[in-house]
Parts: structure tokens; C-alpha cells; sequence
């Protein structure tokens, strides 16, 4: 084994021990849920509530990977032999002190003691974590109790029928006509759905500005157009105030 190696298993073993406080930066596939997995592993054998233990990912694919590998180290060692489940808790520690026989029994009722704590081991991704609380706490957050969080598939659906539902309006029929004229269908859609996702953003800036006529006015100043100008005069404008010399160097 390479001294590089053993530095690598030292560091992460190290990592790992519930007892430090770590904070792990590495490169994808260098170990970083292997390092988790062995660190709630390692909590679980100090006697450690498995519900009181939370295991936070970014993605719900690595929060499965997680959960999958310590099930299955967790079930593995529910079924190894004295001498099998020694060599594995060694390994796992980085001691050489041989496990007396009540640490190997413990080791083996993890996996039910896992499997029978209310709600699962928690590993979960943020998103999913931030859900849980708001859900505790849904008066403090300002939602809704028992809200539930659309999945992508679904907020697509869903605002695909509210633009077309807006677009069948005889009052904004014109107005969609005029954006897919000039983005395409698909682009308009994009743009409409854009807007509604910065909604707040938008409405923040439009209160700071102090409601629609105060922001029209001081886009106005900015284009350095009259307030009641065409967008086609505003277009004119702001190509006539280019400097075509630099544009031409630009484009060359």
C-alpha cells in the first residue's frame, strides 16, 4: 500500500470519527459519501439515537447512494460472523483492539434498531430537509399547513395550461400574438415562464420604484426618450446612439 494511500484512509477515518468536527473538500469520487456513510455508521455504534442523526446531500441520487451503502454495511454486519464483523469494525475505526463480544452484538442490532426508528434514518437532501421544517413550522414560515412541494414535471404542466389559459384572454390575446411574433412560440412560453418565476423580484422592484408610472418614467431617462414613447422610437433611438465605428471594430 502506497504512502500517499495510507494518508488518504488515515485523513478519512479521521474524518469520519463523531467525535471531530470536519469539514471535508475533495474532488468528485474522491470518497466524500463514503466518508458520511462511515461517520453515521461510527455515531450509530457510540449508542447514538439513529433518530437524532441527519445526513444532509445536495442531489436525491446521492442521498440514495447514502442511505443504500449504510444499509447495506448495517445488514452486512447483522449477518457476518464474530471473526468477519471484527476485521469490518477495525477497518472501520482504524483501531487494532479486537471488539469484545457485547460490541459485536450492539453492531448487529443496529440494522434493526435503523429500520425500526419512526420516520427512517434521515438522509435527505436540503431541499427535502427545508420542507420538513416548514412543515413544522408552517405559522412561523408563513405557508400554508400541510402544503406540498410540486415536483418539476408538474410546475411545468401546470404553467404550460395557466399560459394558455391567459392566451385564449380576448384581452391578452394581441399582446401574446405580438411576443410569439417576435420570439417564437417556444420563446414566448420561455419568457412568460421566466416572468413568473422572478415575480417577486419583479414586484419588489416595481414597489421600490414606487408602482408602474415613477419606473416608466426612469426608464424613459435612461433610454433618454420621451415617457409615452413607442417601442419602435425607443429602438431607433438607442440604435441612433450607437457608436458605429466601434461596432464595426467589434464585429471585425
Amino acid at each position: 500500500m502506497s504512502e500517499a494511500f495510507e494518508t488518504t484512509i488515515t485523513r478519512q477515518r479521521e474524518a469520519a470519527n463523531p467525535a471531530r468536527s470536519a469539514f471535508v473538500a475533495a474532488n468528485a469520487g474522491a470518497g466524500k459519501t463514503r466518508v458520511l456513510t462511515d461517520r453515521a455508521a461510527r455515531l450509530l455504534l457510540t449508542g447514538e439515537d439513529p433518530a437524532k442523526i441527519l445526513c444532509i446531500t445536495f442531489t436525491k441520487a446521492a442521498a440514495a447512494e447514502m442511505a443504500g451503502r449504510l444499509f447495506e454495511m448495517l445488514g452486512g454486519w447483522a449477518l457476518a460472523d464474530d471473526h468477519a464483523l471484527s476485521k469490518a469494525l477495525q477497518k472501520l475505526t482504524g483501531e487494532n483492539t479486537v471488539p469484545t463480544s457485547e460490541e459485536l452484538a450492539k453492531a448487529r442490532r443496529l440494522f434493526a434498531r435503523a429500520l425500526e426508528t419512526p420516520g427512517g434514518l434521515k438522509i435527505q437532501t436540503i431541499h427535502s430537509f427545508c420542507e420538513s421544517v416548514l412543515k413544522r413550522f408552517p405559522l412561523e414560515a408563513g405557508v400554508a399547513p400541510g402544503f406540498s412541494v410540486l415536483e418539476d414535471g408538474e410546475a411545468l404542466a401546470l404553467n404550460a395550461d395557466a399560459i394558455a389559459r391567459a392566451g385564449a384572454d380576448p384581452k391578452l390575446k394581441d399582446a401574446f400574438a405580438r411576443l410569439a411574433a417576435r420570439f417564437g412560440p417556444t420563446g414566448a412560453q420561455n419568457l412568460i415562464r421566466e416572468g413568473m418565476m422572478g415575480r417577486q423580484t419583479f414586484s419588489e422592484t416595481l414597489e421600490k420604484a414606487g408602482g408602474w408610472t415613477p419606473l416608466i418614467k426612469a426608464s424613459a431617462i435612461a433610454l433618454n426618450v420621451d415617457d409615452d414613447a413607442t417601442q419602435t422610437r425607443a429602438q431607433q433611438h438607442a440604435a441612433a446612439a450607437l457608436n458605429g465605428d466601434l461596432l464595426r471594430r467589434a464585429r471585425e
